[in-house]
């Protein structure tokens, strides 16, 4: 009788600690899809880029994020890391001139703006930057007026 109650107790509290140690993982920090974002048109103007790119940070879709930045540039922020992005704003938006320090690839480009942007980053527990919140720079480029605005980097560009 003894051994028939120590089967029913483990099949109860087994699934019941596993439970809880599944929301605990995911509490934590697992790199899992939180949503799915839609592109933002052709037509967007920058800040709208940069936006729906925070919003597919929050949401690590991984997807649309590798869709907003130009080609051969990688995103800025590894999304499998970060929990939430709230409070993105754009400060100033004006145009970039590039300078043969640039290179051959950002200079291909005929259009370019610079974005100051702020916004507030928080990471999976044990993963927080204390530099919160974020202000920095991030550059658009596009080739043409038809083109759609994609983020070609993030940082430095003064």
């Amino acid at each position: 009788m003894v051994k028939a109650w120590r089967w029913v107790a483990a099949l109860v509290v087994v699934p019941i600690v596993l439970l809880g140690l599944g929301v605990l993982y995911l509490d934590v920090g697992v790199p899992v899809r939180r949503g799915a974002v839609a592109l933002p048109p052709d037509g967007a103007p920058p800040a709208e880029v940069v936006t729906v790119y925070f919003a597919a940070v929050a949401a690590n879709d991984h997807a649309a994020q590798r869709a907003l930045w130009a080609p051969g540039q990688l995103p800025s922020l590894d999304s499998d890391d970060v929990a939430a992005v709230t409070g993105v704003r754009v400060v100033r938006q004006e145009t970039y001139r590039a300078g043969p320090w640039d290179g051959a690839a950002l200079n291909a480009y005929h259009h370019a703006v610079r974005l100051l942007l702020n916004f507030h980053v928080r990471f999976w527990p044990g993963l927080d930057d204390p530099q919160q919140p974020t202000s920095t720079f991030y550059l658009l480029v596009r080739d043409d007026d038809q083109d759609p605005w994609r983020i070609w980097g993030a940082g430095a560009y003064l």
